[in-house]
């Protein structure tokens, strides 16, 4: 079974980052699922290497799928 990285990048005091937050642990819980989250402030280089300005940022397998919330059903239809 192919294991899907799925990368958050939040930073601190933002709403939207929590609402992410806790439909990403629910899905962390999955075994096909590794969830990998970054903070803007301690994470800063790899924040810049990205290139995310917005947060939340949500990638997948190393792609940027999402900036901001988004549905559930819309993240699993990137999973494999």
């Amino acid at each position: 079974m192919h294991t899907n990285l799925i990368e958050v990048f939040i930073e601190e005091n933002c709403k939207a980052c929590d609402s992410v937050l806790s439909v990403m642990r629910s899905l962390a819980q999955e075994p096909n699922v590794e969830l990998k989250i970054f903070n803007r402030e301690h994470d800063a280089p790899l924040v810049q290497d990205r290139k995310v300005v917005i947060f939340p940022a949500t990638f997948v397998n190393k792609r940027l799928l999402f900036y901001g919330e988004f549905a559930v059903s819309a993240l699993r239809s990137h999973l494999h």
